[in-house]
């Protein structure tokens, strides 16, 4: 089979040890073997012949890697934890990167040429080991709470709605702004939709109550694609005039042809810029993450393709609701100063998302 190019139109870039370096895409190689190389705090998948670096820059293959052994990685050295024999995985040629054969991958320094789909966790895995979680203050129902309503702050509510017949669970994420903390959340794989539109509505009446008679500032909105059509009509037949605060929808862009719907429609790129600055405000410490459940699936939220998913087995409802939140408040920031003024705080120069790719030998 003749080799296949996968462009690299989103601009991503790859992490060398000189600075970053940009690559035109990737050709798919088939399938190879593979072994999972562990040190003390990364992990990383790729072939036997992969050339990993010692500290003396010196290659050396997977294969021939033993427990105890340092390698280079982004902050120095690690020692090899172990090596086991893994599955066949689809293997990959870089194509066209600039000014250099050594790259970063899952913060390990490895030798350019070919490489494999990896999985490397959107948000850095030393931020995921430092996130702790807590019990939530109450429960109403099964919406979990973390934090009493505060009536100077703003409210958002974010639906990333399902079937609710016992697959992908329905989730919901709650943040409150401008202190970008995750107060509330919800999620259910038996929930008809009609019945996530009322919690919706539950959970910003029960935020309006809390203001204690002054005007609420509250946002809420669905993700519209697929599903979210159900919930779209479920809503209407609730009624507008029954849910405390405003339906925020993504703005309508010049020249965009697609039929207005109300809600947040998700595309490639929609959610690549969203992965990112979630990535800025977790990494930057800029949003408090409470959810015990929102952490365990952020850390199997992984590249994939050019894009990211949760791994496979997990599942990333809560991931993709707080996404939706995400991109809520990226609507509000032109609007509000305050959260202007946050979200563009201490933004890393030159945000890169990490790779979805890993690299195998020359």
């Amino acid at each position: 089979m003749d080799d296949t190019l996968i462009k690299n139109n989103l601009g991503l870039k790859i992490l060398t040890d000189t600075g970053w370096s940009n690559f035109d895409g990737l050709l798919e190689k088939g399938q190879k073997q593979t072994v999972e190389v562990t040190t003390e705090t990364k992990s990383i998948t790729c072939t036997p012949d992969h050339n990993f670096f010692t500290s003396t820059y010196k290659p050396i293959e997977a294969k021939s890697l033993k427990p105890g052994l340092q390698i280079l990685v982004n902050a120095g050295t690690e020692r090899i934890v172990s090596v086991k024999l893994k599955t066949l995985e689809p293997v990959y040629d870089i194509f066209n990167v600039e000014n250099n054969h050594r790259f970063y991958a899952n913060d390990i320094l490895v030798k350019n040429c070919e490489f494999l789909v990896f999985d490397e966790t959107l948000i850095n895995s030393i931020t995921l080991v430092d996130l702790e979680g807590r019990e939530p203050m109450t429960k109403m129902g099964q919406v979990r709470w973390y934090k009493k309503i505060d009536s100077k702050c703003t409210y958002i509510v974010a639906l990333d709605p399902s079937l609710g017949t016992g697959g992908d669970p329905s989730a919901l994420q709650i943040i409150e702004l401008p202190t970008f903390i995750q107060i509330g959340e919800w999620h259910h794989n038996l929930s008809p939709v009609q019945t996530q539109a009322r919690i919706l509505r539950d959970v910003c009446k029960y935020i309006s109550d809390e203001f204690g008679g002054s005007q609420p500032s509250i946002y809420y909105s669905v993700e519209n694609n697929t599903v979210g059509e159900a919930a779209l009509v479920a809503l209407s037949e609730l009624g507008e005039e029954s849910i405390p605060g405003l339906f925020l929808s993504e703005p309508i862009k010049k020249g965009h042809v697609r039929r207005f719907r109300k809600g947040f429609n998700t595309t490639s790129v929609s959610k690549i810029a969203t992965c990112a600055k979630l990535k800025q405000l977790v990494e930057s410490k800029k949003i408090k993450i409470n959810s015990k459940s929102l952490i365990s699936e952020l850390k199997t939220y992984v590249a994939k393709g050019l894009g990211f998913e949760g791994k496979s087995g997990s599942h990333d409802d809560l991931v993709s609701s707080l996404l939706l939140a995400i991109r809520m408040i990226m609507v509000l920031q032109e609007w509000d100063p305050s959260i202007y003024d946050k979200m563009r705080e201490e933004v890393m120069e030159d945000l890169v998302l990490p790779m979805p790719i890993f690299m195998n030998s020359y």
